[in-house]
């Protein structure tokens, strides 16, 4: 059987007659009779029913032709899936914050093409509680998350193993404009402009939690923008909107251009790590691959904070 035949019985379902299934299959009226002819030497069974004019196909063909676009489509499926088999085991889906997509795991993917050549990676990026539902859901291998202490990615989950990466700090940033004209500045009531996360984002609890109370108590917060975004904020923060409390990865290059200043400690830091965490049941070589290489990639210093 050629697979092409298949193919030949759709079109000559749908189109109904010989003269169309040929066109329709881009061969000449004749070409296309030889392989119906063929079939029907493979089937021992006619293919059409010439007692009508035009002859079309038989009734008991046409009664199995659901049946055969289906085979059709499982066979192409089949084949697809061999072809791609190679390429699939190389290919991972990793979920990670938005912050730590654009900091932590652009030189960390980088690196793979030298420790596991290859090696595909679909990254989805989302805030924790998205990227967490990825993985619980199974539709990434690995999630690389913040937590703190106080607010760990899961509490008492017996069904992860979660691995720490890398320190990681909420630490204060202004432009310069905005950094001389509030450094110093511990008198009680001062005014401060401020863009902020949202306090129902990861980012957000962890400021509302470990650093705006301390501040609140110092100064008046004036919040020029909210946004759950860290690019956003970042951009914001660069053009002088105000004071904003980023993840220092996410930062670095602009404090080491100069674009923003790191603020003092009266103006609260929060401790955080960067994790990885994956559900332990069996998974793809690959899987264990990226993870093992994600823990050589952290102890080696190379990354960003």
């Amino acid at each position: 059987m050629e697979f092409k035949w298949l193919d030949d019985l759709v079109a000559l379902a749908e189109e109904e007659t010989l003269t169309r299934a040929a066109a329709r299959r881009n061969v000449t009226q004749p070409a296309f009779s030889r392989r119906v002819q063929r079939i029907e030497q493979w089937l021992g069974a006619p293919v059409l029913d010439c007692s009508r004019r035009p002859a079309r196909l038989s009734p008991a063909l046409r009664r199995k032709i659901e049946s055969i676009r289906a085979l059709n489509h499982e066979l192409r499926q089949v084949r697809s899936d061999i072809r791609n088999w190679d390429e699939s085991q190389r290919r991972l889906a990793i979920a990670a914050q938005h912050s730590i997509s654009v900091s932590f795991l652009p030189r960390f993917v980088a690196s793979l093409q030298d420790s596991i050549p290859l090696t595909s990676i679909r990254l989805r990026s989302g805030n924790r509680e998205e990227c967490y539902s990825l993985l619980m859901t199974r539709q990434v291998a690995i999630t690389i998350a913040h937590e703190t202490d106080t607010l760990p990615l899961a509490a008492n989950e017996t069904l992860l193993e979660k691995v720490k990466l890398a320190e990681e700090s909420l630490c204060p940033v202004a432009a310069p404009a905005i950094a001389s004209g509030v450094s110093g500045k511990g008198i009680h009531g001062t005014h401060l402009p401020a863009i902020l996360f949202p306090p129902e984002v990861f980012l957000g609890a962890v400021l509302a939690r470990d650093v705006l109370p301390a501040i609140r108590e110092r100064h008046v917060l004036q919040v020029a923008c909210e946004s759950a975004l860290v690019p956003a904020v970042l951009e914001l923060a660069v053009a002088g909107a105000g004071i904003a409390w980023l993840p220092r990865s996410a930062c670095r290059p602009h404090l080491q251009s100069g674009a923003l200043l790191m603020l003092d400690e009266s103006f609260g830091i929060a401790p955080m790590s960067i994790v990885s965490a994956r559900i332990i049941t069996p998974r793809p070589h690959v899987a264990d691959a990226v993870w093992n290489q994600l823990n050589v990639f952290s102890a080696s210093g190379r990354q960003l904070l």
